[in-house]
């Protein structure tokens, strides 16, 4: 009996992390997809295409060029419960053009733990999602 205890204890202290840890994958899989999307709208429609990131935020919102170059809203996106972006450079502003090309950028989101992850974007508009350190 004490067994159990000990065990089922053990876990209950276990569970916020493992919580924690799926939540940021679940946000680095959504980031990912949401750039292949942006990168897939921009070459069909023939127009630049952004995805803003704020650093400390918990949401990012894609961007559509009009003919002017002029960006407007186009969707917003809320993270998983309790990922925010920790940090983003290339300014916040991940582009793709026309033919669906792209700056290199680096986006790290971070859980209520602490515990940091990243993705890549590189000049072609691939993304790659980072192993944990």
């Amino acid at each position: 009996m004490a067994l159990v205890i000990l065990v089922s204890g053990a876990a209950a202290l276990a569970i916020p992390r493992v919580d924690a840890a799926l939540q940021l994958d679940a946000a680095l899989h959504q980031i990912a997809a949401d750039l292949q999307s942006a990168r897939t709208l921009a070459v069909a429609s023939a127009r630049r295409v952004r995805i803003v990131f704020t650093a400390g935020a918990d949401r990012y919102s894609r961007e559509l060029a009009d003919d002017a170059g002029q960006y407007h809203p186009d969707r917003s996106r809320t993270l998983p419960r309790g990922i925010r972006v920790l940090a983003v450079n290339a300014g916040g502003t991940l582009a793709f053009s026309a033919r669906g090309q792209a700056e290199n950028a680096t986006v790290t989101l971070a859980d209520a733990h602490g515990t940091a992850r990243a993705l890549q974007l590189n000049q072609r508009g691939r993304v790659t999602i980072l192993p944990p350190p």
